[in-house]
């Protein structure tokens, strides 16, 4: 990792049922089940479990994802380009992290290798004009980039929302 945020990795979930995951690759309890989303304030527009955190989005559809690693919590500075940034806290013991759509197991993409341990992960939601290659154009919803940031943290520091996005946001 670098000092300096530094994209490594782009991603194209297929959002099925509004949501994309990012988990642990091997972890088998408090990951993404039929409960996560009861547990969660909407206005999160995320849930979150001990080793995953889903991510709502405002397609049903191919959606672009852009993953950053930082050794240190970036600034937060000014929020008026995006439309919501939350934060939430995610374990991966195992040292591998994967992204995948909502009905997707982790062991169907590659895996992104990180040091193992607990990370701060910012997501944001902002607008563009970049189109998956498999996404229809058709389809009802904002097209929206989600970039997610990482950095190591030392201890859960729950969801905080740092931007609060119009609602209801999606359709």
């Amino acid at each position: 990792m670098t000092d300096d945020r530094a994209i490594v990795r782009r991603f194209e979930p297929y959002a099925d049922h509004l949501a994309f995951v990012i988990t642990d690759t091997e972890a088998t309890e408090d990951i993404f089940d039929g409960d996560t989303w009861d547990k969660a304030d909407d206005a999160w527009r995320i849930a979150v479990e001990r080793h995953c955190i889903v991510v709502g989005t405002a397609r049903y559809d191919y959606v672009p994802v852009t993953l950053a690693l930082s050794d240190t919590p970036p600034a937060i500075g000014s929020l008026d380009a995006f439309d919501h940034v939350v934060e939430a806290d995610i374990a991966l013991p195992s040292g591998k992290m994967a992204v995948t759509g909502a009905t997707e197991l982790p062991d169907e993409v590659e895996p992104v290798p990180l040091p193992a341990g607990r990370y701060r992960v910012r997501v944001v939601y902002a607008q563009t004009d970049h189109r998956p290659a498999r996404c229809n154009l058709e389809d009802a919803g904002d097209h929206l980039e989600y970039q997610l940031t990482m950095w190591p943290t030392d201890a859960d520091r729950g969801v905080h929302v740092l931007k609060q996005g119009v609602s209801p946001w999606a359709y």
